[in-house]
């Protein structure tokens, strides 16, 4: 098996395992030099057998934000599936990653299980929140109005995004391009409805990104993304949803894991729990480095890390937080450590989805120092993750 990235003399072979896998007709239109680039591939021969693209990222750790690849697009011909052709594919990619000093993977699992067994692991939970627009219907219009949103509004909807989601881990930097085709449009190229909310000033402070759906024997109105600044804007966002009782039977919206959305309501609208993106730590030490801390972790200790799947990782690492900053030394392999856990343990506590002290009521988290974990559980402290794009 040859592993490179695919080139426009591979597009056909390209789309015709994309359009196999996801049974989609996938548009060409765009598909030049630097798009194909981004896609690696295992040929058997001139047969490309498996593919994904790996996209750059920018992620949002709450205070700052890190480099990290996505990946997308995970697909095998029928005649070489189940022959741990995906595994070899990623083993390739996260050694070029790592060479390019890349310290984090993120990709939505077609089975977490799988991406389990290579130290990938759940980041975040959304809760989505569902029900008829009447139980909404305490909420009502204010001053200020709604406005259509565009292209020409993305400036506005960036900075609302960005300030009503300020200190969560795992938000994606999104410039006028990602906008445009992974948030105003979905993969099939098709718009989505976007209205802003603009108080009485004309400063838009809330929006939502939605469109009606047909949904058992009546409409849905459901929205990929709500964001909001405040209460008050907030409110203004469920009075619009209200506002369509009578056109669709149900409205469907997700929020952030710790977002007590349903103390809002006399009623409360039916909730689930949909996990996510699956977060990967391909460079320990440069993860630790790479992110931003609060400047009230101060302190020094000593972490074990287990990886049975990038052995480089594997080791005890010494974490001195200061300034908000982490400075990282290996310690030799049999040094003492005050704290161990498994990678994908320690990918869940860098994204906060899983705090250090309930990581060790559980037993994922091996505690030898106290002061150790009191210092990870204060220099991981923040908002729950949260992210609203797919990819």
């Amino acid at each position: 098996m040859i592993y490179r990235p695919l080139t426009e003399a591979d597009i056909e072979a390209y789309l015709a395992l994309e359009s196999y896998a996801f049974n989609i007709n996938p548009d060409r239109s765009g598909l030049d030099g630097p798009k194909m680039a981004r896609f690696r591939g295992l040929f058997a021969g001139p047969t490309l057998a498996t593919q994904l693209e790996c996209i750059p990222l920018r992620v949002r750790t709450g205070l700052g934000e890190i480099a990290a690849v996505g990946i997308g697009s995970v697909a095998t011909a029928p005649e070489y599936r189940r022959q741990g052709h995906v595994a070899t594919l990623l083993r390739h990619l996260v050694d070029e990653l790592r060479a390019a000093g890349v310290t984090l993977a993120i990709l939505y699992p077609f089975k977490r299980s799988f991406y389990g067994r290579y130290g990938w692991a759940t980041f975040f939970e959304r809760r989505i929140y569902q029900g008829d627009p009447a139980l909404l219907a305490g909420f009502r219009l204010g001053p200020g109005g709604f406005v259509r949103a565009s292209a020409a509004e993305i400036p506005e909807l960036d900075r609302i995004y960005r300030r009503a989601l300020h200190g969560r881990f795992g938000l994606l930097v999104r410039d006028e391009t990602w906008w445009r085709e992974q948030v105003l449009h979905d993969w099939e190229r098709r718009p989505w409805n976007a209205y802003i909310w603009r108080d009485t000033q004309g400063q838009g402070r809330s929006y939502l990104v939605y469109r009606l759906e047909q949904h058992g024997q009546g409409q849905r109105l459901f929205c990929r993304e709500i964001a909001a600044c405040d209460p008050e804007s907030r409110a203004q966002l469920f009075a619009f949803l209200a506002a369509h009782q009578d056109q669709v039977a149900t409205v469907r919206f997700p929020a952030p894991a710790d977002a007590p959305v349903n103390l809002l309501f006399p009623d409360p609208l039916e909730c689930g729990v949909e996990p996510h993106f699956m977060l990967r730590l391909l460079d320990v030490a440069g993860a630790f480095a790479g992110y931003t801390y609060g400047r009230e972790a101060r302190g020094r200790l000593t972490l074990a890390v287990r990886d049975d799947w990038i052995s480089a990782n594997q080791g005890v690492y010494e974490l001195v937080f200061e300034h908000g900053r982490c400075q990282v030394r290996r310690l030799a392999d049999d040094a003492p450590a005050g704290l161990q856990c498994d990678v994908r343990a320690l990918a869940q506590i860098y994204s906060r989805y899983l705090r250090p002290r309930t990581a060790a009521a559980f037993g994922v988290l091996d505690v030898v120092e106290r002061a150790d974990l009191e210092l990870l559980e204060q220099a991981f402290a923040g908002l729950a993750p949260f992210c609203s794009d797919f990819f």
